[in-house]
């Protein structure tokens, strides 16, 4: 699974997260190439359930790169009974995981994915199939020998687990986990998941399900709307704003999800023959003030108001840099240069190039975003018909 932290940190969470993308199975590319790969969008307050969940458990993270803020992630955490935070925890296994991978089942479930439906879809599975769902996602089974070896290993056959994990990369813990779950009669698992994010939508997420979920609804209708006959890799860019992935042989079939929860973030992840990619929506479908000036044209100025961040767009004007380059140019911490890199793409004026083959990222530049940006704010001032010598700066003009 690739992840794109809050903005600006891209990542490969270890090493299995690394074969997630990249070791694609062995299939002849029936796809037609990119091009012609079929899009969904799947706008559903499912996922934010599941993200949130995700989201609290995933030690890692300290939540400063959200947009919703460390104070929302704490009244979440505040507002869960101990009982179901140990349950989540527990089922959810390491960096809560096998909530992620409940992600990539939902996807292939039947339309509507309304939360109730889904629960319910999830609820009827066969006992078995729901485990070798969530092992599948975790080691990505494919092939017809890997496929018999997960099979013996959601039916109880401990050395068929051990050797599909250890061949899967997994740690230690992961095999501890999955060792654990599965020790539960048949069942169980599936039956203690789907109680516990009831439970917790009851609790803890119902009060912004409504919200969230008419937010990522209209951001839908908008992805529909722009993705007929795009190509699916401008679309991925165009959803992560900025993120250049390259869309590689095998998948069949990619789902856009828009999330409320994971702004700014970005995930990209492969579950067989299906890429989905989960996406923060755009502040315009957040935005209630018609008063308000374009979010965007806010952060972008904003962006480009420190002297560190115009050098770093200067040196990429002249071409792409890693995260090392630019670092070593500004004589910074990793971390602030991330820091300046997030402003800048979350304005828009950097893309992300991603090669999941290679686990290698490099920044560009975006020029076409500044004269949008320049008509959009001559627009909101009120200057859009204005000759342009008007729209300059007076100390810019020359005298008569």
């Amino acid at each position: 699974m690739l992840i794109i932290y809050d903005g600006y940190r891209i990542g490969l969470k270890s090493s299995k997260v690394i074969m997630n993308v990249a070791q694609f199975p062995k299939v002849r590319d029936l796809t037609g190439g990119s091009g012609s790969l079929p899009i969904e969008t799947d706008g559903s307050a499912v996922y934010d359930l599941l993200l949130t969940v995700w989201a609290i458990l995933d030690d890692r993270e300290d939540h400063g790169g959200f947009e919703l803020g460390p104070e929302w992630f704490n009244g979440i955490l505040e507002g869960i009974d101990p009982s179901l935070r140990r349950e989540l925890e527990v089922l959810g296994g390491r960096h809560g995981s096998s909530w992620l991978a409940l992600m990539a089942l939902f996807v292939t479930a039947p339309h509507p994915h309304d939360v109730d439906r889904m629960l319910d879809w999830v609820q009827s599975m066969e006992g078995n199939k729901f485990r070798l769902g969530l092992l599948s996602h975790q080691c990505h089974v494919s092939g017809s020998d890997i496929t018999e070896l997960a099979e013996r290993a959601v039916g109880g056959d401990e050395s068929s687990l051990e050797e599909l994990l250890a061949e899967s990369g997994a740690d230690a813990q992961a095999l501890d986990h999955f060792r654990a779950v599965f020790s539960l009669p048949e069942g169980e698992l599936r039956d203690r998941m789907v109680a516990a994010l009831r439970r917790f939508r009851e609790e803890v997420f119902g009060q912004y399900e409504e919200e969230f979920g008419q937010i990522v609804a209209r951001a839908a209708a908008a992805s529909r709307a722009f993705r007929r006959g795009a190509d699916p890799e401008r679309v991925i860019e165009e959803v992560t704003n900025g993120a250049e992935y390259r869309i590689q042989p095998g998948v069949a079939r990619l789902v856009l999800v828009p999330s409320v929860v994971l702004r700014p973030w970005a995930i990209i992840d492969q579950h067989r023959h299906t890429l989905f990619v989960a996406y923060g929506v755009a502040d315009e479908f957040i935005d209630a003030d018609p008063d308000a000036p374009p979010s965007w044209i806010v952060k972008l100025h904003k962006a480009i108001g420190d002297d560190r961040r115009l050098r770093i767009l200067r040196r990429l004007s002249e071409g792409g840099a890693s995260l090392d380059d630019l670092t070593e140019m500004l004589g910074l911490t990793k971390s602030t240069v991330h820091h300046h890199l997030g402003l800048l793409r979350s304005a828009g004026l950097v893309r992300v190039k991603l090669d999941p083959m290679a686990g290698t990222k490099h920044y560009a530049f975006r020029p076409s975003v500044l004269p949008e940006a320049q008509r959009s704010l001559e627009s909101y001032l009120g200057f859009a018909d204005a000759p342009a010598e008007s729209t300059a700066p007076r100390a810019a003009r020359s005298e008569t």
